[in-house]
């Protein structure tokens, strides 16, 4: 039973409530109140929620429910409630300010997606937010169709925005945390020799000469290929640079002899002038986009494309533009470049990443096994 008390050494002059832990403890909290009456509903409103706890009946939402009653009777304002909906949207505007305009995009996608399934649970508190609510969406996804590594990533967008919360103290615990993730088998690109390149390069027009020379000689994406202009080359000083849309990182790059002879075949008066300027006004997806042309030119060259069937039956081809990315950090490395080089060229932050481009042929793996000491002749002296 709960019951108040003044402090008996006359210390405070608030009154105090003592009531039952859900442990069992009895516990002694001051109601940092003067008047007997708002002091008494404010300890019985502590009693109220200790033995809802001791029940194993009281939820994140009747937690905050008690709360409010018990900063209503001592005069003070609820406290205040997020819809899911405000505070998703909300963290997406502020994406839109920070990030880059494709990558809000795709933040905006997975978060209109995600309320559209919440429906009319969006609009309620979102310390409501339950695993259950997570799971449901993660299975309507998958009941769509799409694929596996499309689901992990519209997941891990749920998480982060979620992370956000807890970081901000609106929840206690991120309900995504305890989400199984779907299982994804990884597609790994394949490179191309030198003389596939030239293979290519042999069939390809003037302006996609260019785009794939600097695809294997800057290890740029296609869409930052295409987005160079004369203001970005150097001719003087030997080097190229470009701002990475995927990570608004700039990368600078000295110009290997091939590309920049090839530029200076070609070199333009006006700066602001794209050095592929067909082809930065061509979409890079669809099936006249970018990818599809250079998946005609390598039919052209004679060249597998290497299409496999991913997850949910989608195909994958391990030969692409971005191929030539993965060209670019390979032979680097097993020209034995050093991996903090190779990422400073490339534009790579973390090496797990990296690994995932350094494909290392089989001769300078050989010669570091042959750097092992011998065990056995040893052996035999």
């Amino acid at each position: 039973m709960a019951s108040i008390h003044k402090d008996p050494c006359g210390r405070s002059p608030f009154w105090y409530c003592a009531f039952t832990l859900a442990d069992g403890r009895r516990a002694f909290r001051s109601t940092k109140q003067t008047e007997r009456k708002k002091a008494l509903e404010f300890c019985l409103k502590l009693d109220k929620a200790a033995t809802a706890a001791r029940a194993g009946e009281l939820t994140e939402i009747q937690a905050r429910k008690i709360l409010d009653d018990i900063l209503e009777s001592t005069g003070s304002g609820k406290l205040g409630v997020e819809t899911a909906r405000a505070f998703f949207s909300n963290w997406i505007t502020g994406k839109g300010l920070s990030t880059q305009p494709s990558t809000a995009v795709h933040y905006k996608k997975t978060v209109r997606k995600f309320l559209e399934f919440l429906d009319a649970r969006a609009d309620k508190s979102l310390a409501a937010l339950s695993v259950r609510d997570i799971e449901g969406f993660r299975n309507s996804l998958a009941r769509s169709g799409i694929s596996n590594p499309t689901l992990k990533g519209d997941l891990k967008i749920v998480r982060r925005v979620l992370a956000s919360a807890q970081r901000q103290g609106l929840i206690v615990h991120n309900p995504a945390l305890a989400v199984d993730m779907p299982k994804t088998k990884s597609q790994e690109r394949e490179v191309f020799s030198p003389h596939e390149v030239r293979a290519v390069l042999g069939v390809a027009s003037p302006e996609w000469k260019t785009a794939i020379l600097c695809g294997y000689y800057l290890g740029a994406r296609l869409g930052d290929v295409v987005g160079l202009s004369w203001d970005s080359v150097d001719l003087a000083g030997g080097v190229i640079f470009y701002l990475q849309a995927k990570t608004d990182k700039r990368v600078e790059v000295p110009l290997h002899p091939d590309l920049e002879a090839h530029l200076m075949s070609m070199v333009n008066d006006s700066p602001h002038r794209p050095l592929c300027p067909t082809l930065s006004q061509t979409r890079i997806d669809g099936r006249k986009g970018l990818s599809n042309q250079f998946a005609h030119l390598l039919e052209s060259a004679g060249l597998d494309r290497r299409v496999v069937q991913s997850s949910q039956n989608r195909k994958f081809a391990r030969r692409s533009f971005h191929s030539l990315r993965h060209s670019f950090a390979s032979y680097l490395a097993n020209a034995g470049v050093n991996s903090d080089l190779r990422m400073k060229l490339i534009g790579h932050s973390t090496l797990a990443v990296h690994a995932r481009y350094s494909h290392m042929e089989l001769t300078p793996l050989r010669d570091a096994i042959a750097k092992l000491p011998r065990l056995l002749d040893e052996a035999k002296e």
